[in-house]
């Protein structure tokens, strides 16, 4: 406990506070950037197929070579298994948010418009029945919470 009171007398509140409001936005900024806004790409490449090539190729280099190259299908193949697995992480973060959390990132940042692009805030704080101010407030703390899972599985899994 020592430590915490040596810690508190070395910054002041606001400088706290403006250390969690940096963290805070680092978290945000890290779910939207390098997962949400990813998304409708990685989906397709999850479901993409891809026709293997009828072309094949004769090597005097051993299988186990670093210069070896791997045939395209297989390289679809691990970048389609990788892609799906990118995927459940992000959709098991998603399990763990409250349930209309979950339902105000999925309608923000995981369905389109006929157009193709996404719905705006407008749009989406009236179908899920709240006010403007709330669905800042609820969208401000989703995005942390989905963050920080997320930032946890890249540290462990060294996902991107």
């Amino acid at each position: 406990m020592q430590f915490s009171s040596e810690v508190e007398n070395m910054f002041t509140q606001d400088e706290i506070e403006e250390i969690l409001k940096d963290e805070q936005q680092f978290y945000i900024e890290y779910g939207e950037r390098k997962w949400l806004d990813r998304y409708f790409k990685i989906k397709a490449v999850a479901n993409e197929t891809q026709v293997p090539s009828i072309v094949s190729s004769i090597s005097d280099m051993p299988y186990g070579s670093s210069d070896f190259k791997k045939s395209k299908t297989e390289m679809y193949a691990l970048k389609t298994i990788q892609a799906s697995e990118w995927l459940e992480i992000l959709y098991s973060a998603i399990q763990a948010l409250s349930p209309i959390e979950q339902e105000l990132i999925e309608l923000k940042y995981m369905r389109r418009r006929n157009d193709g692009s996404l719905y705006s805030d407008e749009v989406i704080y009236p179908q899920l029945y709240i006010g403007k101010t709330r669905y800042y407030e609820i969208k401000k703390e989703a995005l942390e919470i989905l963050g920080r899972n997320l930032y946890g599985v890249f540290a462990e899994r060294g996902f991107s």
